[in-house]
């Protein structure tokens, strides 16, 4: 009988025991299982007492849609493989929410793998209607490109749309090819233009990994924990008003403004540095027909500098760049010899040729990665996916200085500055190290704009105009690529909509891009000045001042003002009126140096001729609300000067 009793006990022991075995087994599956239990369509719940819920148009007057919950779940393997899911749930609450009914998601074929889980949009009457698996759309952006056609998309627009519904959707991405293993990275901002009552990301590593993070004007914490051999943390953020938009305000992305946070999960740079060089020089491949041509094509040039100029006006302006931005899975370039052959790639297929061709010539060139976005670019965060652009650097013999190549620029002088404002990039030599330095900034006596107007005023108020605008340096190119891709008549339109009948256009150093990039127009202009009487014209308008009327009508600001620089530009605009006129009152000399607007306005009259000479640059900086009242003062005083010279008066 004792025996017997012991067996029962072993028994009930062994099943309690199996038990826990067997939920541990099954908690741990769950853990990994796909779909992961967070990624449910909610349409098997009882609709109308969850709709019940969902808030209104009432409680966010201001918004078009409220983000109810988005769940964002990363497991990066062993193997250095990973998978992305994402759940977005919103309620769209009139037509300007329809944006969040098209969904596109990209991914690189043979590399990624996506699956739409599901897709449905509930009406407000509860009643469902699913998204069929035939409108979801497989897209190829760059199908006309050999080098590209593995760059797709899938793409889908929810049906039955209207105010009031809901809509759901949720995916993945296996990334079943990495490229570079083990680099996990993500930027979560927490307030959007649209409200959220839910956003959670999930990250799931080997228990031997660590992820990092870095919060900004948050104090959000991961929940951290561990099943088996990994280690989960989820990053909750609940209930966040939207961002209401004030004029010249910062972007959501803004660390000093706005709350976000960075996860990573490389250790250094040096990872990054040493396996981008391997692909670059692994694609700096070459052959015969590649050899002679550069071989041929410097020929002659006695000096580095001569070499380079001419390699780079071939790569530049001979092989077309497409633009294939970078992304996971998109930073390998072709081989130097395939993208001779077919005189075309994007910023890595231009810039593997530039370097290949510049070795042919006996010169050391780097590759260098530019940031997608310079505000987000942080030292501390080793990672590839901040940057989207490739271009080149040769030293110079001071090792500090560079020759800056973006083999992608054909409207670039070989040996201008890369960027209009200076940016922090990441150049990696050829043993793989890699160092972070800042592009040379604008030079006032070299990248500018300068422009001289003579209007020939007759007794009707008409005009003949003779405008010569010349572009230096930087500030030339954006002008020279538009004008070198419109047509004859296009140019001409171009005026005629800022109302000159164009009599003669004439454009200078289009391709020319180591001189000014010049146009000299001539025409007519109606009514330039307001006939009041047979003695009397008012000239308008002749100057524009910035005097931010666009910030000054509201008497606080929530967000601080966010000026962005631009290059000196100067002017010189002589209006000649009939003989006989003067004018009544000359306005005064207007002078200003602010930390983010420098300004200079001179008036002189001769003869009859009223001569107007202004520069105008502006300067990277913000203002804190704090500020704003001392800022508005110092505005509402620039709009008076603004009144003053608006209306110029002048008499015989």
């Amino acid at each position: 009988m004792l025996l017997k009793k012991r067996l029962i006990k072993r028994d009930e022991l062994w099943q309690k025991l199996t038990k826990i075995i067997l939920v541990v087994v099954f908690i741990s599956f769950l853990f990994s299982c796909t779909p992961h239990s967070y990624f449910k369509s909610i349409i098997n719940e009882d609709l109308n007492k969850i709709l019940k819920n969902y808030p209104t148009q009432e409680d966010y007057p201001n918004a078009g849609a409220v983000l109810l919950n988005n769940y964002s779940y990363i497991e990066l393997f062993n193997d250095g493989t990973s998978v992305v899911r994402e759940l977005s749930r919103y309620k769209i609450l009139n037509e300007r929410g329809y944006e969040f009914a098209s969904k596109s998601i990209g991914y690189r074929e043979g590399y990624q793998e996506v699956k739409v889980f599901f897709a449905n949009t509930i009406k407000p009457d509860g009643s469902v209607i699913r998204l069929e698996e035939k409108d979801i759309k497989d897209f190829a952006p760059y199908a006309k490109y050999e080098f590209y056609t593995d760059i797709k998309q899938k793409k889908f627009t929810m049906p039955a749309i209207e105010p009031g519904c809901v809509v759901e959707y949720s995916y993945e991405i296996k990334n079943v090819k990495p490229l570079l293993t083990y680099d996990i990275y993500s930027l979560f901002l927490c307030k959007t233009k649209y409200p959220i009552k839910e956003d959670i990301l999930e990250v799931v590593m080997p228990k031997n990994k660590s992820l990092k993070y870095k919060m900004f004007v948050t104090n959000i914490s991961p929940e951290v924990s561990e099943i088996s051999d990994k280690k989960r943390y989820i990053f909750k953020s609940l209930n966040q008003e939207e961002i209401i938009p004030e004029p010249r305000m910062p972007q959501p992305y803004d660390r000093e403004t706005f709350p976000q946070f960075y996860v990573w999960s490389l250790d250094n740079w040096d990872t990054i540095s040493k396996w981008y060089i391997s692909l670059v020089k692994e694609q700096m491949q070459v052959d015969d027909e590649l050899k002679n041509f550069t071989e041929a094509l410097i020929l002659n040039k006695k000096t580095n500098e001569e070499k380079i100029r001419e390699i780079f006006y071939f790569v530049s302006q001979k092989v077309r760049y497409v633009a294939v931005e970078l992304g996971p899975y998109t930073h390998k370039p072709h081989s130097a010899v395939e993208v001779f052959k077919k005189r075309y790639g994007d910023c890595k297929d231009k810039t593997t040729l530039l370097l290949t061709m510049l070795k042919i010539a006996g010169i050391t060139g780097y590759p260098v990665l530019v940031p997608s976005n310079e505000d987000i670019l942080d030292e501390e965060v080793p990672t590839i996916n901040m940057f989207n652009h490739v271009i080149a650097v040769v030293p110079k013999k001071d090792e500090d200085e560079y020759f800056w190549l973006d083999a992608t620029n054909e409207v670039a002088s070989f040996d201008s500055i890369p960027f209009s404002v200076p940016i922090k990039v990441f150049v990696i030599d050829s043993n793989g190290k890699g160092k972070f330095i800042t592009t040379p900034d604008v030079r006032d006596d070299k990248d500018f704009y300068y422009t001289s107007s003579i209007y020939n005023i007759d007794e009707n108020g008409d005009s003949e105009v003779e405008y010569n605008c010349k572009c230096y340096g930087k500030a030339a190119e954006g002008l020279r690529y538009l004008f070198k891709y419109t047509s004859p008549e296009e140019r001409k339109k171009y005026f005629e909509k800022q109302g000159i009948e164009v009599k003669e256009l004439n454009f200078f150093n289009i391709d020319n891009v180591e001189e000014p990039f010049t146009y000299i127009l001539k025409g007519n202009v109606k009514n330039l000045v307001q006939k009041v009487d047979e003695n009397t014209m008012i000239l308008s308008d002749t100057v524009l001042i910035d005097s931010y009327k666009d910030i000054t009508a509201v008497k606080t600001r929530k967000y601080p003002i966010d000026f962005r620089p631009s290059m000196l530009s100067k002017s010189e605009v002589i209006y000649n009126f009939p003989k006989g006129y003067k004018i009544k009152n000359i306005p005064k000399e207007y002078n200003r140096n602010d930390p983010y607007k420098k300004g200079f306005l001179k008036f002189t009259f001769k003869d009859s001729s009223f001569k107007v000479y202004s520069e105008t640059k502006s300067y990277k900086y913000k203002i804190s609300p704090l500020e704003f009242e001392n800022f508005k003062n110092h505005a509402l005083e620039i709009q008076k000067y603004e009144s003053s010279v608006k209306n110029i008066i002048f008499e015989k």
